[in-house]
């Protein structure tokens, strides 16, 4: 027989005398994992130790895990023989997590259980919550807001690669058959997939520098899942550079990105599968002068660590199963849990660093790129020392100029937003810039556009 070993889904307990410590361990790992395995009869090196078990310690260990454990779980208790030494094997899963033990939540860490913290715990319901509920919850849109287009396109990708066997190509049927639709209306998931409502918002933008200071382009989009996909992919290649490179013949010449497409591709799909879509979030493509930072709604969906996903084949958590199974089917997820290392690998080749910052509330993936600061000759020539046409200016008046350079039709609430500032400030800052005769209004308030005034 093979060696046991202690992981983060076995461990070893000499006898039943350590049945609560045994216990907060199956509480650990069914709050990091999901299921685990426990043994008495076994030392911290997996080898046998030889203690008495009668007929009632069977019962003793599954009245304790019962009373321990909430909510309760129903374990496989049972003898084996190993080394010709009698041992007891428990096996136990469950997904109703989190699981207390004795009162108190622990997760498992190596072949170590700790105590969770009061952030953690709260992380770990807040997410539970979510997987049970926000996919499959009726939307109050129906089949009516299908963007007929959206759908037809993922019917034909998905049954062209062999995912999906053809079916009756009529909607109601088809998101009917996709799991899509419930009491006549679109589920949560299928209405962030297939609206043609615009349920998702796509911020992008390109700064002159490695900060936000200053925008050189700003863009806000909505749409569905799969165009704003689209949207994102194409946004990023418009604005990375590109070199020439002389093909293997030596006659033809091939535009190289600086970051592989292929690349970006994989890292916005994967951050449209396992965003956070129950609280009123944003999409994020920032590119900067030295990075292009791709943000996720939502912290890291695993216990684990990019790295883990690239060195180790380990099993993919996915937060929004659903999702994740349409874009699976359409071929824009090539399998499940191999979508980072995918990215570490183009990467690694093309000689492009990358990191990551995992935050509560959004994960972000950055791409480095060669530093090059982009100013463009209306900054340079007309924005310096916060002077403009040999007026001062102030610095929320610099960047309402920089911001109406970027995109013209850009809205005073947005410019809020970016500026973290009420409206009423912009609204203050702008009348000065128009008195100052540096800002106008051309046409009408809903369908004109700002124009920056320069001598």
């Amino acid at each position: 027989m093979e060696i046991l070993r202690e992981n983060e889904v076995t461990e070893f307990k000499r006898t039943t005398g350590e049945i609560n410590q045994a216990v907060i361990s199956i509480a650990a790992m069914l709050n990091k994992h999901g299921h685990g395995t426990v043994y008495f009869g076994l030392n911290n090196d997996g080898s046998p130790f030889r203690f008495t078990i009668v007929d009632s310690t069977l019962r003793d260990v599954s009245r304790k895990i019962y009373e321990g454990i909430k909510p309760q779980i129903f374990p496989e208790i049972k003898t084996i023989v190993i080394n010709d030494v009698e041992v007891i094997e428990v096996s136990f899963e469950g997904r109703d997590k989190p699981y207390s033990a004795f009162g108190k939540y622990y997760k498992r860490v190596a072949d170590e259980d700790r105590e969770m913290s009061p952030g953690e715990l709260r992380t770990v319901m807040i997410n539970r919550e979510y997987e049970e509920h926000w996919e499959n919850t009726p939307s109050k849109e129906t089949i009516d807001d299908v963007s007929e287009e959206t759908l037809s396109e993922f019917y034909k990708n998905a049954t062209s690669c062999g995912r999906l066997p053809e079916l009756d190509d009529d909607k109601s049927v088809l998101m009917g058959k996709l799991g899509l639709l419930a009491d006549g209306h679109l589920t949560n998931a299928g209405r962030a997939l297939f609206s043609k409502n615009k349920p998702i918002t796509l911020k992008m933008a390109v700064f002159a520098t490695e900060h936000k200071t200053t925008f050189l382009d700003i863009s806000r989009v909505e749409g569905n899942i799969f165009e704003l996909i689209d949207e994102a992919i194409s946004y990023i290649k418009r604005n990375i550079r590109w070199r020439f490179e002389m093909s293997s013949d030596g006659i033809h010449r091939v535009e190289v990105p600086e970051v592989p497409v292929d690349a970006i591709r994989e890292a916005v799909i994967n951050s449209f599968a396992h965003a956070r879509y129950d609280l009123n979030v944003q999409h994020e493509i920032d590119i900067y002068s030295n990075r292009v930072s791709i943000i996720n709604p939502g912290s890291f969906a695993n216990e684990y660590t990019p790295e883990d996903f690239v060195n180790h084949d380990m099993h993919s958590f996915l937060r929004n199963e659903i999702i994740s199974r349409m874009l699976y089917l359409c071929n824009d997820v090539e399998t499940f849990g191999s979508g980072l290392k995918k990215i570490y690998s183009l990467c690694k080749k093309a000689n492009v660093r990358i990191s990551y910052i995992n935050y509560e509330s959004d994960f972000t993936l950055d791409f480095y790129r060669e530093e090059k600061i982009i100013m463009t000759s209306d900054v340079v020539n007309n924005v310096v020392n916060n002077v403009v046409n040999d007026v001062a200016i102030t610095e929320l008046e610099s960047k309402v100029l920089e911001l109406v350079r970027g995109n013209r039709n850009i809205s005073i609430s947005e410019m809020a937003q970016v500026c973290e500032k009420p409206t009423r400030t912009i609204d203050r800052a702008i009348s000065s810039l128009k008195e100052k005769n540096l800002l106008d209004r051309v046409g009408p308030r809903k369908t004109g556009h700002w124009q920056v005034l320069q001598k």
